[in-house]
């Protein structure tokens, strides 16, 4: 018995295919294949059956690959010990974030990583919070950084962190007829309203929170930040961010920041992975990136407050 054995059988079960377990790992499919077949002969027992619409893991395979996570995990734990050392890591990471996220903090989480583990690489995807939850359950994607949304409190088999919460608040054109600097909810929920959707769904993570105040008058669904800011800088429409998604976007002379004057709109900010994926040497490693990145940055916002108030005293 072979430890690549025992990881092709578990990047079967998290991909829920042969084929893209063997594109993860970077060798072809028959030669995964044939890896599961030789363990299969090893241990006497059938671990995959293959059917028309796949392959399909035995309840045996899947008693084996508990045991197998924890042997894996151990072979991390030894290789973390010299990893100091003389490891040095490689692979292949993919991620899918939120774009308020993407355009603050993913930056420095990518470039500190890679400055750390030149040899890693990572895919980036960016997408809404419901459609990122989709790719981490199905295996598109190994780690997920999403809003807090009721689409992820109903999900199941899903493993998360808090990285910090924030609050939503409005953005708008500059020149937007909203001439206060703050609104009650009930009248932004008038407003015609621009959602970020990557997918053809209405049910979005933002939406879904609105929903819980009133009718809200969706007047445009885009994918993209650049076509979200051109609309949003009409000032006919508003969005509703995370307050340092927002501060990104008042940079521009184009944007302005509404804050919500009548209710608190809290929203916790998660990085999340399905329970069915171990969690390799590498992935660990990211995510201890991802967390000291979030307190840095959350760290830096609390002593910028701070300054702001001595100034205003």
């Amino acid at each position: 018995m072979r430890l690549e054995q025992l990881a092709f059988l578990v990047a079967v079960q998290e991909s829920k295919s042969i084929s893209l377990a063997a594109e993860r790992a970077h060798i072809s499919q028959p030669a995964l294949s044939s890896a599961i077949s030789k363990l299969e002969d090893e241990l006497g027992v059938v671990l995959l059956t293959r059917t028309r619409s796949g392959a399909q893991l035995t309840e045996i395979a899947e008693l084996i690959i508990v045991k197998a996570k924890e042997v894996l995990d151990i072979i991390d734990d030894i290789r973390s010990i010299g990893k100091a050392n003389s490891i040095e890591l490689n692979g292949n990471i993919s991620v899918a974030s939120d774009p308020s996220v993407n355009i603050t903090i993913m930056p420095d989480i990518l470039t500190t990583f890679k400055h750390n583990h030149p040899k890693v690489n990572t895919l980036l995807k960016v997408g809404e919070s419901n459609n990122i939850l989709q790719d981490v359950k199905t295996g598109k994607a190994n780690f997920g950084i999403i809003f807090n949304t009721e689409a992820f409190c109903q999900a199941k088999d899903i493993s998360c962190k808090e990285l910090f919460t924030d609050e939503f608040v409005i953005i708008t054109g500059s020149n937007s007829m909203i001439s206060q600097n703050s609104i009650p909810l009930n009248q932004a929920l008038t407003l015609p309203i621009l959602l970020y959707n990557t997918e053809y769904i209405t049910n979005c993570g933002v939406s879904s929170l609105l929903r819980k105040y009133g009718d809200i008058n969706v007047s445009y669904r885009v994918d993209n930040l650049e076509m979200m800011e051109k609309i949003l800088s009409q000032g006919e429409s508003i969005a509703f961010v995370p307050k340092f998604m927002a501060d990104e976007f008042a940079k521009s002379n184009k944007i302005k920041k509404i804050l919500i004057d009548d209710a608190h709109l809290e929203v916790s900010i998660l990085l999340i992975w399905s329970n069915r994926h171990h969690l390799s040497l590498v992935e660990k490693e990211f995510i201890r990136v991802i967390k000291d990145t979030c307190t840095k940055k959350r760290q830096a916002a609390q002593a910028a407050h701070a300054a702001q108030v001595v100034q205003a005293v």
